[in-house]
């Protein structure tokens, strides 16, 4: 990939739906981000509510020119209170590379930092943080994560694993290299 077309990002709809199956049975994205088999029945189950706005949920697909390669979701905490700490006032992120071409080529902070500044900020404009948390031992996503400006707040266990969450303060500027 020697050009760089900007990354684009498209509402994720039902006809995504079989893309997000093959890409979530991918290894590298099974590692750390879907580690159990799921169906492309149970893909349909899980995100299709999402998918058609049942839930508070957005949820888009990124593209590196005319390829999809990416997923990203994000979800104002309030909507899950009970859930979250009330400490965490702001959005949540989530996201990962589909397509294994993609991924380990420098885009995910890219992705994450045009997904702030493009869609998850304006669509969530009263917020000013965004969370996003990963395993310890992820560390792409972590490198990914600060690359774009987030910063560890919190450790904690869940589910067995060690778990770090970090934040991104869109006002801050020490983060503004970052994006957003």
């Amino acid at each position: 990939m020697t050009e760089n077309p900007a990354i684009t990002f498209h509402p994720a709809s039902l006809s995504y739906l079989p893309l997000m199956a093959r890409w979530l049975m991918e290894p590298h994205v099974r590692a750390f981000y879907q580690p159990d088999p799921i169906t492309p029945r149970e893909v349909a189950e899980e995100y299709g509510p999402m998918f058609t706005g049942e839930t508070p949920d957005i949820c888009h697909i990124a593209y590196y020119g005319e390829q999809p390669f990416g997923y990203l979701q994000c979800y104002r905490n309030a909507d899950y209170e009970d859930e979250l700490p009330e400490s965490r006032q702001g959005i949540s992120v989530d996201l990962f590379i589909g397509e294994p071409a993609y991924a380990g080529r420098g885009l995910g902070a890219l992705m994450l930092k045009e997904y702030l500044s493009q869609i998850a900020f304006p669509h969530f404009a009263g917020e000013h943080f965004a969370y996003i948390s990963h395993e310890a031992d992820d560390l792409d996503a972590i490198r990914i994560s600060e690359s774009a400006g987030f910063r560890p707040i919190d450790e904690f266990e869940e589910d067995e694993d060690h778990v770090i969450l970090f934040r991104f303060d869109r006002n801050n500027n020490d983060n503004k290299k970052g994006g957003a």
